[in-house]
Parts: structure tokens; C-alpha cells; sequence
């Protein structure tokens, strides 16, 4: 049975949590299916105030009506003029937008693969779209996943219409927070079934999944070196699953006693964890993932969520942030009487490099422009908490005493402050 442990959080936001994790969320044995003959597959085309996430594609019908069923909430929806398109005399399974990131992957581009355990001897092909006229493979993680499935030799990608003789479209397995079928559920197991496992391959107890080498060049990502030290003396193994088979990534995540992760799509892979495994949870951000949510529902975790993170101004879910030592990991320590980081990362030198870069990474992206999202209103009290928190450890460049920008050094506030503090000294 699934289970939340809260203590590590800030109150206001464990209270939101709590709610979100209080959210009915249906079981759903059942799901729909449409099938139509003469039905067009149309790629993805972006439309600016659309309010989705992706843009519109889909399927259309014989008489050019768009098929509901081909949407995702918030995500992709509409269609848009087509011009001729070419017929093939095939019945496809519509599988929707393939999109090129793993955590969307996961939640949103294999939601409708559940269809392929139905053994519909009449489907010839799985159809993913892409954005109009773009050319791109699949691979790496991507394409081991459709392998594991054993559906890769029917797979196609297009990026232009397309009629078919007939199209399949499978109501998605799992809508976030609203209801998850245990047909999506069967589909991720086979996956992990199908796993051939390598006689090399040695389970751990403990892992941790960074993103250290996955952020290292975004800009936006601080202090992530100092929770893989942190885990790793812990005796932790630490892990990048971008950097190692999808089938590797399974078998550690199904042997361990233990996982953590920093949150993000990284801990999306727990969607092939056995129900009830163990995660601690490092939050990076003050908002709460409810992507991340819906899986440790939907795999019935025992989760430990811990506010490792420091904040300062509004961003959006990419940051940029900082993560690391502070008084709430240094809680988390104590009742697990728990190793912390090398002292290299607990120094003030350290935080103040990586507040520096925060800094130069949040004016590099925002500029003048304070971010705020309609979405923020429900989360400013947990902006707040998590501002006055972090409050000591950004108050000397708050209250303009101290600049982190070697540029800030240059500005006439500071040398003024230089000049009022020589003629104090000569006095």
C-alpha cells in the first residue's frame, strides 16, 4: 500500500502534497477504443495560444472530424487545414506524439502501447507522429523500450498525413492524477519481463539516480554534485540511466532494497519498479511534481520526500535552482543516521559558488522578466515558505552587502559602499 512520509518537507508544501496525493484517482479496468476505416493521421504542428503543451495532431475521421480520443489533456489538441494526403491500405494502431524526452516518453508517448497485449491479429503497423516535415530516428532507450515490447519490426514514424485503410486509437492507459488502467500496468511488466538479463550485471541494494551528467551543459542545475557525494557515501550507487541500456536501468531499479533520485523526469523510471519498493525523493524545486505523483501511485511507493533545495526567485519547472546541504537534509541525516556530504560541499565557499552561478544563470534567462505562470497563484505560499527559508543563506546579497557577480563588483551601489566604508575607516 502506498505511503507518503512528509517530515522532510516544508509544512505549507506537505500540506499541498498531501492533497494532491488525496486526489481520487481511478482504477479503470476498461478502456476505449475507437476504430474508424479511412481515417487520417496527421504530425504534430505548434499553434501559439493554443494552451497545450505540444500543439495539435492527431486522428481525423472518414468525414474530417477530429477523433477525441487522439487528444491529450493539455498536451496535444486540434486539428489544423491538411493538404492531399497519401493512402496506404494498411490498419494502424495510432500510438500518438513521439516525443524526443524520456520523462514525456514514459508518461505521455507509451500511454496507449497497452493495446499491443490485446493481440489484434488485424494491426499492421504502431504509428507515432512527429512534427510536421521533421526528420528524426528512433533510438537509443527510446527504441530498446519498443524492443522490449516486442513491437519494434511494426513500428513507423511519420511526419506528413496519412490516409489508412483503418486507424486504431487506444484511450490512453493513464491520465495524471485522474485514473490508471492495470492494462498500462501489465504493458510496463512485460517490458521488464522481457529484460534478458547479463550474467556481468550485479544487483545493488541502494541506488541513486543523478543528473549530474545529464544537466552538466543545460545552465540551470546547481549543487548536483554534491548530492551524488552525498549518496555515494551513504553507499549508494550512483547511476545515470541516460548513460546505460533501459534494460540495465530495470534490473537495477527491480533488485534494490532502496532508491533515490533528485525529482524530475529522472524518477520517472520507477514506472518499471515492482509495487511497493522504497524511494527517497530529493525535491529541487519548490513546486510538486505531479507527473512524478501519478507513478508512485500508480506502483504503490513508499515514499520519503526531502526539501534538499534553496530558493530565491519564480521559475518556471526547468529552474534555474540549487540543491544541496541545508538544515532539512540535515534532519533527514540524523533520523537515518546518515553520513553527510564530504565537507567540501557543505562549506560556505561552496554554497556561495553555487549561488553565483544561480545568479548569472537565472539573469542570462529571465533578464528583467519576473517569471510567473498562471499555474503559480495556487503555489505562493510555498514560494514563500521555501523564500524565508532560504533567507539566511542569500541575505548579504539581499540586502545588497555582499555582490556574488564579480560584474556586481562594478556597480555604483557597491562602490559607494566601498567609498562610505574607506572615509569611516580614515575616521
Amino acid at each position: 500500500m502506498f505511503s507518503a512520509d512528509y517530515r522532510y518537507l516544508r509544512p505549507l508544501k506537505a500540506a499541498s502534497l498531501k492533497q494532491m496525493y488525496a486526489t481520487p484517482y481511478e482504477k479503470r479496468d476498461e478502456l476505449e477504443v475507437w476504430r474508424g476505416e479511412k481515417a487520417t493521421v496527421f504530425p504534430l504542428r505548434e499553434f501559439p495560444g493554443d494552451g497545450t503543451l505540444f500543439g495539435r495532431a492527431g486522428v481525423l475521421d472518414s468525414d474530417g472530424k477530429y477523433v477525441e480520443l487522439s487528444g491529450m489533456d493539455g498536451k496535444i489538441y486540434g486539428s489544423y487545414p491538411l493538404k492531399s494526403t497519401e493512402f496506404r491500405d494498411e490498419t494502424v494502431v495510432y500510438c500518438g506524439y513521439l516525443v524526443n524526452h524520456w520523462g514525456h516518453y514514459l508518461i505521455e508517448g507509451i500511454a496507449r502501447l497497452w493495446y499491443c497485449l490485446e493481440n489484434d491479429p488485424t494491426v499492421d503497423k504502431y504509428v507515432f507522429v512527429l512534427d510536421m516535415d521533421e526528420e528524426r530516428e528512433i533510438t537509443g532507450n527510446h527504441r530498446e523500450l519498443l524492443q522490449l515490447l516486442k513491437i519494434w519490426d511494426k513500428v513507423e514514424i511519420i511526419n506528413r498525413p496519412i490516409t489508412y485503410r483503418e486507424v486504431i486509437v487506444p484511450e490512453p492507459g493513464t491520465r495524471v492524477l485522474r485514473y490508471y488502467s492495470p492494462k498500462f500496468v501489465r504493458m510496463l511488466d512485460t517490458i521488464a519481463e522481457n529484460v534478458e538479463v547479463d550474467p556481468s550485471w550485479v544487483a545493488k541494494d541502494k541506488i541513486f539516480f543523478t543528473r549530474s551528467s545529464f544537466a552538466s551543459d543545460n545552465g540551470y542545475e546547481f549543487g548536483l554534485d554534491s548530492m551524488d557525494n552525498f549518496f555515494q557515501v551513504n553507499g549508494f550507487e550512483v547511476l545515470a540511466p541516460e548513460k546505460i541500456p533501459l534494460s540495465k536501468t530495470i534490473f537495477y531499479i527491480r533488485n534494490a532494497k532502496e532508491i533515490a533520485s533528485i525529482s524530475g523526469s529522472t524518477p520517472h523510471n520507477m514506472l518499471f519498479a515492482r509495487d511497493g519498493q522504497n524511494l527517497i525523493m530529493m525535491e529541487r524545486l519548490v513546486m510538486n511534481d505531479d507527473c512524478q505523483l501519478n507513478i508512485n501511485l500508480l506502483r504503490q511507493l513508499h515514499v520519503t520526500h526531502v526539501d534538499a533545495n534553496y530558493h530565491l526567485y519564480p521559475v518556471d519547472w526547468c529552474g534555474p535552482y540549487i540543491v544541496g546541504y541545508n538544515d532539512i537534509l540535515q534532519r533527514f541525516i540524523d533520523d537515518r543516521n546518515m553520513l553527510p556530504p564530504d565537507s567540501c560541499y557543505t562549506s560556505k565557499k561552496y554554497l556561495d559558488k553555487c549561488i553565483r552561478q544561480y545568479l548569472f544563470s537565472y539573469r542570462d534567462n529571465y533578464q528583467y522578466r519576473w517569471f510567473m505562470a498562471d499555474w503559480y497563484p495556487c503555489i505562493t505560499d510555498t514560494i514563500w515558505e521555501a523564500y524565508k527559508d532560504s533567507y539566511p543563506y542569500f541575505e548579504p546579497y539581499l540586502l545588497r552587502k555582499k555582490p556574488f557577480l564579480k560584474e556586481q563588483y562594478f556597480q555604483f551601489h557597491y562602490f559607494k559602499q566601498f567609498i562610505k566604508r574607506l572615509i569611516h575607516y580614515r575616521e
